[in-house]
């Protein structure tokens, strides 16, 4: 069975660390989603889901950018091309940032009213793995694809409420893809050459007192780090389902996070002032910032651009 938070909270309490925590860059997002780090330009992305912006910070100099469409954006990541993949609820475009121009590459859910894409990620051969869901989070209502450079895609898994954080494991041997709708993280057996996954199951299911699993990145350890939406917190799993640590946030609502820098030993983290009360942002002000910190002997795995 999986284990639950409120199971182990003393593992939990146990294991708690605190370090550092800034908030790096000036933007705050409604609802910030979808960070990767771009080692080529060294530069971090985010998306805010809400008022349909893509945004962009330099770590060499701190210069920070955005662009907003016109519709809903969830994902958006490099590619080789050197385009920017972005999926927005009228389909997954190819940009060119710096002419703005703009071609469909695939539209997974097209001719499905009431329909959005949200978290997506590349596996280590270029797919983008991206789930959908109901404008109004019905449930069971979402689906998982699979999009291939050349845009031809395929569904791969369905019955999903809010289809969020998706992750490897270091072998390729293990995917792992949450449903925020059911508090639960499942894995399946992943095969890197074929794109395929098969035997869904619970890595845990997480107790509702605890927040609510949102975007999630994986370390070099193959341990999995668990942005948790008004949790206050930062879980990191371990490759069984077992919470080994958390890192206490100065917001409710972090809502995802991957590991950038040089050295892929920071961890950056966005978060979302969504539906929050002026009590909740009273105490945490600086919510819908994105944050960056460091755990000694931590560090993530290069993240993929996309093949197209």
């Amino acid at each position: 069975m999986p284990r639950t938070v409120n199971q182990i909270a003393d593992v939990f309490s146990a294991q708690e660390v605190q370090p550092e925590i800034l908030c790096v860059g000036h933007s705050r997002a409604q609802l910030g989603e979808g960070p990767v780090w771009s080692p080529q330009e060294r530069s971090l992305y985010w998306v805010d889901v809400a008022l349909h912006v893509v945004h962009r910070i330099d770590r060499d100099n701190g210069h920070e950018s955005a662009f907003a469409l016109r519709d809903i954006v969830s994902v958006v990541t490099p590619s080789v091309s050197g385009d920017l993949l972005v999926a927005t609820s009228g389909g997954l475009l190819m940009m060119d940032v710096a002419s703005g121009r703009a071609r469909q590459l695939s539209h997974p859910e097209s001719g499905q009213t009431g329909k959005r894409y949200n978290d997506g990620k590349c596996d280590r051969l270029g797919r983008l793995w991206i789930g959908s869901m109901d404008i109004n989070a019905a449930q069971n209502c979402g689906n998982l694809f699979r999009v291939c450079g050349d845009g031809i895609c395929t569904q791969m898994d369905s019955g999903f409420t809010i289809p969020n954080g998706i992750g490897w494991s270091p072998d390729n041997r293990r995917m792992y893809f949450t449903d925020t709708g059911t508090a639960t993280i499942y894995q399946y057996d992943f095969d890197l050459a074929s794109g395929s996954i098969s035997n869904r199951r619970p890595l845990i299911v997480f107790d509702e007192a605890d927040g609510r699993p949102d975007g999630l990145t994986v370390d070099a350890d193959g341990c999995l780090w668990v942005a948790m939406w008004d949790g206050w917190h930062i879980a990191r799993i371990s490759p069984d389902g077992r919470p080994m640590l958390r890192v206490r946030m100065p917001v409710p609502r972090p809502t995802s996070c991957c590991f950038g820098g040089e050295k892929l030993d920071t961890l950056f983290v966005t978060s979302a002032f969504i539906r929050l009360s002026q009590e909740q942002l009273h105490r945490a002000p600086l919510s819908g910032g994105v944050f960056a910190f460091c755990v000694p002997g931590v560090h993530g795995l290069p993240e993929s651009p996309f093949a197209g």
